[in-house]
């Protein structure tokens, strides 16, 4: 009995600390974005990137169906796996951003965060840029 104990233990430990293996390209297509400039009167350029998960056939919002955990076991595994998808959504949303930024060149040296919101859904992030606006920023973006 113990040999088998033994012998089951390892597999019995893998199985109760393994992590969910959530890919980002779980993401690919499945997230719209947009990118809004407010440029001030006195060159504060500011702007706003807010991304959502979406369903490829509909547009609309992306829901993931749930069945109701009947153990505690169960509730472990789907809160695991909940926050393993935020934490690859953040990533999402802060490489959107940046491949924006940097395809745009809306802020040229960088920018400040001003707030982050992050829901299962959806994330938004507003920034200020480090550098004012010129005058081909205003004519080029203006206040989209």
């Amino acid at each position: 009995m113990r040999a088998l104990f033994l012998l089951l233990l390892p597999l019995l430990l893998c199985s109760c600390s393994s992590k969910p293996s959530i890919d980002p390209a779980d993401f690919a297509g499945a997230i719209k974005d947009s990118f809004q400039t407010d440029i001030k009167a006195d060159g504060l350029k500011l702007f706003t990137y807010t991304a959502r998960l979406i369903t490829p056939d509909s547009g609309g919002s992306y829901s993931i169906s749930v069945q109701t955990p009947r153990t505690a076991k169960e509730m472990r595994q789907q809160q695991a796996i909940r926050e393993a998808r935020q934490a690859v959504f953040e990533q999402q949303l802060q490489l959107g951003l940046d491949n924006t930024l940097k395809m745009n060149q809306y802020c040229r040296e960088g920018f400040y965060e001003l707030s982050r919101l992050l829901q299962s859904d959806r994330g938004e992030i507003r920034g200020e840029c480090r550098d004012g606006a010129s005058e081909m920023d205003r004519s080029r973006f203006g206040n989209k």
